[in-house]
């Protein structure tokens, strides 16, 4: 009898140990947690918030699947350090299996740490160098897509002279690199090629010395303020004919921008800007981030939903049809491409002129 009691008392607390084991179970496959990094204050707050919600909204559209999901976010600020931390207390404390990225400093941040616990990343950001290692992937528009984009659409408005003004930011100077070596192929000549420090706040003279080169265009790279500071210090001098890319449309002033082109990612399902403001009227839908936050968490699902290698299925990945269109990658790559489009700015509003197209 004393051995069938002492049996019986092993099993009750194997049974215990069992359940709580099973509640507290990090590895708990009933729910898969995607962590978000993202800056929601500081200078880059319009495209950290801007993804998230888009984020959220896929969410709201996760049904009939074996896993659920739940989506847990941090605020890095902007700052690479934040960063870091962030998605070390996403990985051990949250316990997430996946995390989402924007921008090129939170995408790097993040990287070697995503890695290291083998945890999958997808990040927003041109920079192709985040999407490197095994469980590193980067989903936007690439540079290399981009600029030449925009050179065609800057030749087709006439453009022969170009003076570059730039933020020395490491998620701008890539870019304007790039359009400043391309653009010769345009037959347009950069006859002004200026960088500045994002805390200057006063361009005057920077200005000036670009329009005495006698440029007929002025690509402008910096966020805000700087960014409208330097715009405004351009058309006291009368220089109207200002461009950038994606940059246009986080300006908290951008109907000084009314009339001017641009180039920004592709939208490629209208309706999602309507439904977007519909649910949160309170955030700037943002075309760079948005669109892209929601295929970013249907791609996620997917990978999870359809293979217990989340990171072999995204390598594996040649094509996701999404809101901003097709993206596609080549077979065991890690950066997706998705081919840019041309806005305007009307009565402080972006609006889509057309799409460009990508080579193969």
């Amino acid at each position: 009898m004393k051995f069938k009691y002492i049996i019986g008392i092993i099993l009750a607390v194997v049974v215990v140990v069992a359940i709580v084991w099973a509640t507290n179970a990090p590895d708990n496959d009933k729910e898969i947690k995607i962590g978000v990094v993202a800056p929601l204050t500081g200078g880059g707050a319009a495209f950290g918030q801007s993804l998230v919600k888009g984020a959220e909204l896929a969410m709201k559209e996760i049904k009939d699947t074996k896993h659920t999901y739940k989506l847990v976010v941090e605020d890095d600020g902007g700052s690479a350090a934040t960063a870091a931390s962030a998605a070390s207390k996403l990985i051990n404390t949250d316990h997430v299996k996946a995390i989402l990225t924007v921008t090129g400093i939170t995408g790097n941040a993040v990287k070697p740490i995503a890695e290291a616990a083998h945890v999958l990343h997808i990040a927003d950001t041109a920079d192709t160098s985040v999407g490197s290692g095994e469980y590193n992937f980067t989903n936007s528009i690439l540079p290399t897509d981009e600029m030449p984009g925009w050179l065609t659409e800057a030749a087709a408005h006439g453009t022969k002279k170009l003076a570059v003004l730039y933020q020395t930011h490491p998620g701008i100077m890539p870019t304007v690199g790039l359009l400043k070596k391309l653009a010769p192929q345009y037959g347009i000549e950069v006859v002004s090629f200026e960088g500045f420090e994002g805390s200057q706040r006063d361009f005057k003279t920077i200005a000036l010395k670009a329009k005495q080169t006698g440029a007929d265009t002025y690509f402008v790279a910096s966020y805000p303020p700087a960014l409208d500071i330097v715009s405004k210090d351009l058309m006291t001098l009368g220089i109207t004919n200002i461009s950038t890319y994606a940059l246009f449309a986080i300006s908290p002033t951008p109907e000084i921008y009314n009339g001017k082109w641009y180039t920004d990612a592709n939208l490629a399902d209208p309706s999602f800007m309507d439904q977007f403001k519909s649910a949160y009227p309170e955030i700037r839908f943002n075309v760079r981030t948005a669109p892209y936050g929601f295929d970013m968490v249907k791609m996620t699902v997917d990978a999870f939903e359809k293979s217990s290698d989340a990171h072999e299925y995204m390598k594996m990945l040649t094509s996701y049809d999404g809101k901003v269109g097709k993206v596609t990658k080549q077979v065991g790559g890690h950066n997706f491409r998705s081919a840019p489009a041309v806005w305007t700015i009307e009565n402080g509003i972006p609006k889509v002129v057309k799409v460009l197209q990508i080579s193969e």
